[in-house]
């Protein structure tokens, strides 16, 4: 969105005069600008503004990661869609962050919780109510009501089913900020459903001023990436560019609601006329703007003029609406000091968390750090007091005499500046987080930990990419008897192979001539020719599928990398073809399949997120998303073939899917779909359900878990989930593309909320990190102790894991000398070691000699294997694929999973593996299975501290 098309203020700074005071409120201001420096509780890779590894240019495992990695060639590796793509800034934060995200049925509206709810609906209109003490199904239901109170989103036709869903997408658009979260929208949104109660604003306001007072109020902050206007600025970040320099987030934050408001799933204002939709907009966009504290001067100038100018009038002062509602959102985006004192020590333990993590990710990237910001010098307390004194006294003092209803409730702020002088940090920080002292052992014993490590990665688009245990039903014999008959036929297709032109003939490739036509492609007539004299009558099998120069060339694997899985506007689009998760009905002959893959392919406009552009997304054919294969990257294609990469990737892909197609067909006419569908529903569909299901159920007196390899959607799922139990932490940088993210859930039993901070600087191991592989946090526990928890997972050959863990050792040695080091790792260590593969053995040897241990004890053994799964003939590249026969024996089986920590720290009482989610460990079965959706087994273990 262009700053132009903002609807913003006039300028009030003509005031003639200010006064002294506010000259010290100007200054604090240009410290602070306000409450808005914040910080995301997430973890930022080495080196904020360097190259980081991607995903690559060369063989992928099923995951997506790296092969044959040597320690000079990770510099250079970038993914294949994404050359471009060369700094880590937060523009690239927010352009993850500020993904489509697809409404998934688990994360619907939640069951109410009576108790809960009848404990907050009695304090909506009041100051006293304690945001922090509700979880986040509970604030749900507590901000419908406030609609449903309000009463105006049904007149204005909006039904309530829809506020669900857009209060549902607000929620799930916040990030885990330790301030600027989902509590702080609703604590803002409450706040001005009070004050505007209680000064009787909305008996001045119509419907559509009521309804965008409210909406405003709970979209001021949304997407709120952690830190301030002026760091974007200094950081040289897209967002400042794309708004001006001017009012960057609030732009954002207005726009991403906007954009909500119009999603399809959200359709929020499709009741709203023309002139309705113009006036709300125009209101809405004034609130939020308002709420950027670098116009906070103006506000006090306009103040004053209108107190001037109605001085010695008696009765009320007229004010215009909208500035009531923007005075009032004011109000309460610095309301922490309207409320008791108990609950405005909470949120200044938050507040000041995050100004202190901006302070340390300025000092990591070498900005000067802002005072405010500084931990190293500035007082906790001292922020509130000066907060108090030179910005909110000035300016509710104005607002009090505007709003005289209000003066009552505004005499709360003269108590909390007085309590504040019987403070210092250490008692802050003592008393908010002491609550929870009485879940230590009271018998004086070691503190005990119940950890779990697990990689729940396993098919990523391809449901029959690995030998799965099917289970005891009939259709498990059918799946086996299929997977069989592909491999024979594969493996020996004498007698039984066929010519390409036998599938695919020249009418179609005459129909796919005339659609590229269509889109420009250049070089047509040599791809036609290429296609009759190198292509058309190859024998499929013998002469295609098992051709190695086809693979050498990414000839398939690249377009269907592109084209497999596409995530548009909310909605998961996926190509018609044996190796996706599409599970339409037409593949059951070639003629229906060709009519919906060339749709998909000429026809389909997807919407997708411009990864170098935050906020942009590009509308796209799919068709369009190819890109050219580069003889410069990949020797084995010609220059001649460069030229013509696109089509030949096009027809290439055709002939690959039809192949697939056709012997499924003649296999397996009536079981292969049915089987698929199946695969699909375990892999796909229910996947995340089962995962957390299993989390939730089977590992429930867990304290910390640590995830590997989740998709993007999965964090918010977790949170719907786990969330009053845990803390659910994601990367700085979540991976919206390979959904490939490592995520940490803490219990909110033992770990302090409020207390968490990211690691910043990896110094060494930056490199090997791509966005979401890593996610490093610290944390206070109720015992007093500082922790640092990390979750990781590396290359396929495990090259990338001991180069991350020295990292992380320097960090804790240099920066967290104090903490206690726990970390959950999918190390992808092997049997053997070597140049291009990490060993057990020599993985152990290494972290033991930095002091650390692990759940496997001194010696592990690599027969303590937490993989074994292999590959099957149902995928592009056969050379990777294993018989039925072996897959037990030949396939990935390895000790891939570890949990680390200090020796001197930790002991390992007890460990155990689980490939059943049902904590039993079957050491004859291949896995994944339908029950237990991941090639990883769960690792867990108890840790009892050492004595310090």
């Amino acid at each position: 969105m262009s700053s132009n098309s903002v609807v913003q203020r006039p300028n009030y700074s003509h005031a003639t005069h200010i006064a002294a005071r506010d000259e010290c409120a100007d200054k604090y201001l240009g410290n602070a600008v306000s409450t808005n420096i914040v910080r995301s509780n997430h973890c930022l890779p080495d080196d904020v503004g360097k190259e980081h590894l991607h995903d690559g240019d060369r063989d992928r495992d099923s995951h997506g990661h790296s092969s044959d990695l040597s320690d000079d060639e990770v510099a250079n590796i970038r993914d294949e869609n994404d050359d471009d793509q060369n700094t880590v800034r937060v523009d690239k934060i927010m352009a993850l962050v500020s993904r489509e995200k697809e409404y998934n049925v688990l994360v619907g509206w939640p069951d109410r919780n009576e108790e809960a709810f009848l404990r907050g609906k009695p304090e909506l209109k009041s100051l006293i109510l304690d945001a922090t003490s509700f979880d986040e199904d509970d604030l749900l239901h507590l901000t419908l009501e406030i609609f449903l109170e309000v009463g105006v989103h049904e007149k204005l036709g909006i039904p309530t089913d829809k506020m669900k869903r857009f209060i549902l997408g607000v929620r799930d658009r916040m990030l885990d900020n330790p301030y600027h979260n989902w509590t702080h929208v609703f604590d803002v949104m409450q706040t001005v459903y009070s004050l505007a109660t209680m000064c009787r604003a909305f008996d001045k306001l119509s419907d559509i001023q009521t309804f965008a007072l409210i909406v405003s109020a709970l979209c001021h902050d949304l997407e709120h990436p952690g830190v301030n206007n002026l760091f974007l600025i200094k950081s040289r970040s897209s967002l400042a560019t794309l708004y001006n320099e001017t009012s960057i987030l609030e732009k954002h934050h207005a726009f991403r609601a906007f954009e909500l408001m119009f999603h399809a799933n959200t359709d929020l204002l499709s009741s709203f006329t023309p002139e309705q939709y113009a006036d709300f907009r125009e209101i809405m966009m004034s609130i939020i703007l308002a709420t950027d504290m670098a116009r906070h001067g103006d506000y006090m100038a306009r103040l004053k003029q209108i107190l001037a100018e109605n001085e010695g009038k008696e009765g009320q002062i007229e004010v215009d609406e909208l500035f009531l509602m923007e005075i009032i959102i004011k109000c309460a985006d610095t309301a922490n000091v309207l409320k008791p004192f108990e609950v405005a020590k909470k949120w200044a333990l938050r507040v000041t968390d995050e100004f202190f993590l901006q302070g340390d990710m300025e000092r990591a990237s070498g900005m000067e750090v802002t005072p405010i910001c500084d931990r190293t010098s500035q007082s906790r307390v001292a922020v509130q007091k000066g907060f108090i004194d030179f910005v909110i006294t000035p300016f509710y003092t104005l607002v009090g005499n505007l709003l005289p209803d209000l003066l009552e409730c505004f005499k709360q702020i003269q108590i909390n500046r007085q309590a504040w002088d019987a403070y210092d940090d250490a008692m802050l920080v003592e008393e908010v987080g002491k609550h929870k002292s009485g879940l230590l052992p009271s018998n004086g014993e070691p503190v005990s930990l119940r950890i779990v490590t697990w990689n729940i990665a396993a098919v990523n688009n391809n449901p029959f990419e690995y030998w799965i245990t099917h289970g005891q039903t009939r259709q498990s014999a059918d799946y086996a008897s299929l997977m069989q008959e592909v491999q024979l036929l594969i493996d020996n297709p004498e007698g039984r192979d066929f010519e390409i032109k036998d599938i695919i003939s020249d009418e179609m490739v005459a129909e796919v001539k005339a659609e590229m036509e269509s889109f420009g492609l250049e070089g047509l007539d040599e791809w036609e020719n290429r296609w009759k004299t190198e292509y058309k009558h190859r024998l499929a099998i013998s002469g295609f599928l098992k051709d190695k120069a086809i693979g050498s060339k990414r000839l398939i694997s690249m377009p269907d990398r592109v084209t497999n899985t596409i995530n548009s506007e909310g909605s998961v689009l996926m190509r018609p073809s044996v190796i996706s998760m599409f599970d339409g009905d037409c593949m059951g002959s070639l003629d229906e399949w060709w009519v919906t893959w060339k749709d998909y392919m000429f026809h389909r406009q997807v919407k997708i997120i411009d990864r170098n552009k935050p906020g942009v997304s590009n509308e796209l054919f799919v068709i369009e998303m190819l890109q050219k294969i580069a003889h410069s990257k990949y020797p084995a294609i010609t220059e001649e073939e460069e030229a013509i990469s696109i089509p030949l990737q096009v027809i290439v892909l055709a002939v690959f899917d039809a192949i697939l197609i056709h012997i499924l067909n003649s296999l397996a006419p009536t079981t292969w779909q049915p089987i698929k569908r199946s695969l699909c529903q375990a892999f796909n569909q229910n996947k995340s359900l089962q995962v957390l299901s299993i989390l939730k159920n089977t590992y429930s007196d867990v304290d910390v878990f640590f995830i590997q390899e989740a998709a993007a959607g999965f964090v918010d799922a977790a949170k719907q989930v786990m969330g009053r139990k845990y803390m659910v932490m994601r990367p700085y940088l979540l991976d919206g593309f390979r959904n490939q993210n490592s995520i940490i859930l803490a219990s909110r039993e033992f770990f302090v909320e409020g207390s968490t901070e990211h690691v910043i600087r990896l110094a060494g191991g930056g490199k090997w990190i791509a966005p979401g592989d890593l996610c490093a946090m610290t944390m206070k526990g109720v015992d007093g102790f500082r922790y640092l928890l990390a979750s990781f997972h590396g290359d396929t050959n495990g090259l990338a894991s001991l180069p991350v863990l020295k990292a992380l050792h320097e960090a804790i040695t240099t920066s967290y000398p104090d903490h206690v080091f726990i970390c959950g790792i999918d190390a992808n260590t092997h049997k053997q070691h070597g140049s291009n593969c990490q060993g057990v053995n020599h993985f152990h040897d290494a972290f033991a000699e930095m002091g650390m241990d692990s759940c496997w004890g001194e010696t592990p053994s690599v027969k303590t294997w937490t993989t074994r799964n292999a590959r099957t003939y149902l995928q592009p590249q056969l050379q990777k694929a294993v018989g039925i026969a072996d897959a037990a024996r030949k396939g990935d089986v390895n000790l891939k999973d570890w949990l680390i920590f200090y020796e001197n720290q930790f002991v390992c009482a007890e460990q155990a593996r689980d490939n059943t989610g049902a904590r039993n460990f079957d050491e004859e079965m291949v896995f994944p299975t339908l029950q237990f959706p991941s090639d990883h087994a769960i690792v867990s273990a108890l840790l009892t501290r050492k004595p310090s």
